[in-house]
């Protein structure tokens, strides 16, 4: 499986991109995490970006087993996990399925579930049955962002959407529809976070309370310019939020007092 690496030292954080996304997303959190003196890593899921030609299974609960295999690969025994959309969806798995190995968790603009799973088969079922090229793909990437964003930037997220295989495009939309973590959050035992757009309408600040519920130790915050994206539409805000927590340095946090979704 492809990756892109920072090195630094302590417990490797690494980052979980979504669908029809990449490694890419997660370049200036890793440069950011890096220059804190953390090691960073993100890996381009099977199907996706540089691992375009990895065979699946393209699940939610095959790409968590893939993630403890490159770990294995590398020689890592425990990691901080971040995971954005679906790849927070995968990085929940991961969490239920490989908790032994997990320190913190922090979940941006993702779900504990599909609230409307038929709908988002059908929109599976179009990708299996049309052709998969730009006019398939502009609508998804555009989904990412609350604002439109700059010619470079939508070339950019457009061209990484089309890197992702189609046979994975499908697989993986078909399982995330139907993915179901919420009963199992209880079960996570390591410090989690939670951010959201405030205009995110596939996975709303909503959804994050009620999965804050679900979970012992859980924080969770808004950032209220963003949609889909948080890391990339308001990437101020979003690491003055996410790299105290994933650093565990604690400053500019407050555990006890979560935003208000």
């Amino acid at each position: 499986m492809y990756f892109i690496e920072r090195r630094g030292a302590g417990v490797p954080v690494v980052c979980l991109h979504g669908f029809c996304q990449s490694s890419a997303y997660w370049e200036p959190t890793l440069d950011q995490l890096v220059a804190s003196g953390r090691t960073a890593i993100a890996p381009d899921l099977p199907g996706f970006g540089g691992s375009a030609d990895q065979p699946g299974p393209y699940t939610m609960e095959g790409y968590a087993d893939a993630v403890a295999r490159m770990m294995d690969k590398q020689d890592i025994s425990r990691i901080v996990l971040v995971g954005g959309s679906m790849g927070g969806v995968v990085a929940q798995h991961f969490a239920v399925r490989h908790a032994d190995r997990l320190e913190r968790l922090l979940l941006v603009a993702t779900g504990a579930f599909t609230t409307a799973p038929a709908t988002a088969l059908a929109k599976a079922d179009v990708l299996a049955n049309g052709p998969w090229n730009a006019a398939t793909a502009g609508p998804i990437v555009a989904g990412f962002f609350h604002q439109p964003q700059s010619g470079e930037r939508q070339e950019m997220v457009l061209h990484i959407a089309m890197g992702t295989s189609q046979s994975a495009a499908v697989e993986a939309a078909r399982s995330n529809a139907t993915s179901n973590t919420f009963d199992r959050l209880g079960s996570i035992a390591v410090p989690v976070m939670i951010i959201q757009g405030r205009h995110d309408k596939a996975r709303t600040p909503e959804h994050a309370a009620a999965m804050q519920k679900q979970i012992a130790d859980c924080q969770v915050a808004v950032l209220e310019s963003s949609g889909h994206t948080p890391q990339l539409e308001e990437p101020g805000a979003f690491h003055d939020l996410a790299l105290p927590f994933l650093t565990a340095a604690g400053a500019g946090i407050d555990g006890g007092s979560p935003q208000t979704p």
